[in-house]
């Protein structure tokens, strides 16, 4: 018996009750994902810069990133090689809908999402921090609440899609918003003044600070903002089956500390130099 029907017999048997009692108000079919993906032999996973999510070597344009290790793993346990598709944030969801990935990486727990696509269980936490330039007179150590950046004169950066961007925006009503495309972006809106915090997941902040310690830190609001969980999204025609094939590989990654030591590796390698 091989390891996809290993899971998919788990998956199964856990799955049975409920579809036992499921009447559904009209038929809908079901796609056979990991066999459609075995069929071809790759799985291809729709990224977007987020690091250490994920990484564009902007020289080389390979990609890296502890998301993409875990992509990896979960390839090589159902026998195929994963196919990277680079995609952005705004079009992360519409691109997985559209079939042009069979899984979009790094997406952010939320009701609007899980409306339109299946989420993995989460195998890491979320929470927007605000980046920002020490030496910005605009700023000062008192301002800890999403409130005190909303002033007039204040611009406020996020990458255009993101739950950055599906958080704070509707919260604004008198700061600028600009909408950029990825993490490299918001971090040199704020080098050069252009903004004066980006908003995006603490962690890409993180990695800033450490290897910009001359001038960066970040603000993380209290209320928070966006503490999610972060996941893959499959489409909302892949099976109950199949999304529990994937959440049991990544069930025992996370309990088994392996999602905790490819972040570390991920950052140290991103902060060596």
């Amino acid at each position: 018996m091989s390891i996809i029907t290993k899971m998919k017999v788990l998956a199964a048997s856990a799955s049975v009750a409920v579809a036992a009692l499921a009447v559904p108000a009209q038929s809908q079919e079901r796609e056979t994902l990991w066999t459609d993906v075995q069929e071809r032999g790759t799985l291809r996973v729709g990224v977007a810069e987020a690091p250490p999510l994920m990484v564009r070597d902007p020289l080389t344009g390979e990609w890296s990133g502890y998301f993409l290790d875990v992509m990896e793993g979960f390839a090589g346990a159902i026998d195929v090689e994963v196919e990277v598709v680079e995609t952005t944030w705004g079009n992360m969801v519409a691109g997985l809908q559209a079939g042009r990935w069979d899984i979009s990486s790094g997406l952010n727990r939320n009701p609007q999402r899980a409306l339109a696509i299946n989420f993995s269980i989460p195998i890491w936490s979320y929470e927007i921090g605000l980046l920002y330039d020490t030496n910005n007179p605009k700023i000062s150590a008192d301002m800890t609440t999403l409130a005190d950046f909303d002033t007039e004169g204040m611009t406020i950066a996020v990458m255009a899609g993101a739950a950055g961007d599906l958080s704070i925006t509707p919260q604004i009503e008198h700061a600028n918003i600009i909408r950029m495309d990825g993490a490299n972006e918001g971090r040199l809106a704020v080098i050069s003044r252009r903004a004066d915090v980006f908003a995006t997941d603490s962690d890409i902040h993180r990695i800033t600070i450490r290897q910009n310690q001359e001038w960066a830190a970040q603000v993380l609001p209290e209320p928070a903002i966006a503490r999610q969980g972060i996941a893959f999204g499959l489409r909302n025609s892949v099976s109950l089956e199949d999304v529990q094939v994937l959440d049991i590989y990544l069930e025992e990654q996370v309990a088994t500390g392996n999602i905790q030591r490819l972040y570390e590796a991920a950052v140290d390698e991103m902060t060596a130099e």
